[in-house]
């Protein structure tokens, strides 16, 4: 009797036990596809994010480097200084709402910083990131940045035994807009001053006065 339990119990463990390997591995496989798509998230919202920062801002790049590390917000005077040198070089970057976003970077460098980022979120083994994007939509107002990875990697074989194809594709993707809302309105301001001023050498302020209520008076 004893000998019939012993090889029933063996029977039992060639059957269960490859299937108890099966399931373990599986899950560890599917976590670490999990913890993958996390570091794509992650890199493509950083993407996003400090790119529109660097669209908004011209001088952002006074603060460190961001390409290759965090920015750095602890500077003394001098940086503060060449950060406003940087956002008010010339009229096309004073008035950057209306001139138009991003005259002071380009998707390549967005994209490099992307490819810096895909090296160090590398985790499930095997696999590649087969593309990085960054697409620059700029509008007038505001700009929006488009980041998108796809990364690539094998099929396990018993998934491939079923008919899978022999590798598979993940996409993630993030946007942002650059826009810096209260500089907007600083520089509207700054501009109804303006013409102001040449109103009164001109000698049309009267004029112009009249012409401005009657826009109220219809808009508003």
């Amino acid at each position: 009797m004893m000998k019939k339990e012993k090889g029933a119990v063996m029977v039992e463990a060639v059957i269960v036990f490859p299937i108890v390997l099966l399931t373990v591995f599986s899950l560890i496989y599917l976590g670490l596809f999990k913890l993958q798509e996390m570091a794509m998230l992650y890199q493509v919202q950083r993407v996003a994010h400090q790119g529109a920062h660097v669209l908004a801002n011209p001088g952002y790049r006074t603060l460190g480097n961001y390409t290759g590390k965090q920015i750095d917000f602890v500077s003394n005077p001098a940086d503060v200084n060449e950060y406003y040198k940087a956002s008010h070089k010339n009229l096309l970057v004073l008035y950057r709402e209306l001139a138009g976003y991003g005259a002071w970077t380009s998707e390549s460098e967005l994209r490099y910083f992307m490819n810096r980022l895909a090296d160090s979120t590398l985790i499930l083994a095997g696999g590649a990131y087969a593309d990085n994007t960054v697409t620059v939509d700029r509008g007038l107002f505001a700009t929006q940045i488009m980041a998108e990875v796809t990364f690539r990697f094998p099929t396990p074989g018993v998934m491939r035994y079923f008919g899978y194809p022999d590798s598979l594709a993940y996409k993630q993707s993030a946007t942002a807009v650059a826009l810096d809302p209260a500089n907007f309105v600083r520089m509207v301001d700054l501009a109804g001053d303006a013409l102001t001023v040449i109103s009164e050498k001109l000698g049309i302020r009267g004029d112009l006065q009249k012409i401005m209520d009657g826009i109220r008076k219809y808009v508003f």
